[in-house]
């Protein structure tokens, strides 16, 4: 069962792996999920990304504004919450709106095409979520996340060489720019028990209901 979360406010680690959109009589709230945790925020999930940038040092403008300068990406753009753990996350539409969706790609296995403009996500704990953005939609943010941590990384290593004795805390990391095949894109079974289906939210929403009810 998830936890019901009042205050204080959910902030993002490194166990984070995608903040969804909850709507309910009273607002827009958040369900997050964690590589070994579910639970509800009250809170939105720009609020949450917004008030997690601030706990590690910077501003959620601050980080958009460093992915321009870094890449040149302004719509949509893919931030960096914590540089020490190399905790990245995109949106999946604009931010502003109610359905935007925040992704944490470090912990994604694979992805793939789920027809009718849906994608579904399988993350390395192996839970499986279906949204409904389209594959190439989501393929591209991949690709904007992927280059902001190659950039990153690139100015990282120019200052530990300029400056080698620098005692630096910024630790190598496995992520979409090394050189490994990090993204699997090929088909594979959705009969597997550990599945979310937020493709169509009201379903899931009608689904949990009967769930509690059983309950």
């Amino acid at each position: 069962m998830s936890k019901k979360m009042k205050k204080p406010v959910y902030e993002v680690n490194p166990h984070t792996m995608i903040i969804l959109p909850l709507k309910t009589k009273s607002g827009v709230q958040s369900e997050v999920f964690e590589l070994n945790d579910h639970r509800i925020s009250s809170f939105t999930p720009l609020f949450l990304i917004k008030t997690s940038c601030q706990y590690f040092g910077s501003s959620y403008e601050g980080r958009r504004e460093g992915t321009r300068f870094l890449t040149g990406v302004t719509h949509k753009p893919p931030i960096m919450i914590d540089p020490v753990s190399f905790t990245y996350a995109f949106p999946t539409t604009s931010a502003g709106r109610d359905d935007c969706i925040w992704i944490f790609p470090q912990h994604i296995s694979e992805y793939y095409d789920s027809n009718y403009n849906c994608t579904t996500i399988r993350f390395n704990n192996k839970q499986k979520i279906k949204i409904s953005v389209s594959f190439a939609t989501f393929n591209n943010q991949m690709a904007r996340v992927s280059m902001l941590h190659m950039k990153f990384s690139q100015k990282m290593r120019a200052v530990e060489t300029e400056y080698p004795y620098s005692n630096l805390l910024f630790p190598p990391v496995s992520l979409a720019a090394e050189s490994r095949e990090p993204y699997n894109t090929k088909e594979v079974s959705d009969t597997n028990d550990n599945f979310v289906d937020f493709s169509y939210p009201e379903m899931s929403k009608q689904k949990k209901n009967k769930e509690n009810k059983e309950e």
